[in-house]
């Protein structure tokens, strides 16, 4: 049986963004870096949202 749920898709891109400028400052683990932008851009894929509005990409 498929366990389903659901994401806020607003909170989950803002979690992203936030590791994201931690990512800029240094704070991150350079090795999770690139896994960060392609990590928004399957969210607003599969949210249906528009990729272009992931800022600075």
């Amino acid at each position: 049986m498929a366990h389903s749920s659901t994401v806020d898709v607003a909170d989950l891109l803002a979690k992203l963004a936030e590791a994201q400028e931690e990512a800029d400052r240094g704070e991150l683990d350079p090795a999770e870096v690139p896994g960060l932008v392609r990590a928004q851009r399957i969210v607003r894929d599969v949210a249906g949202w528009p990729k272009e509005a992931d800022s600075n990409r």
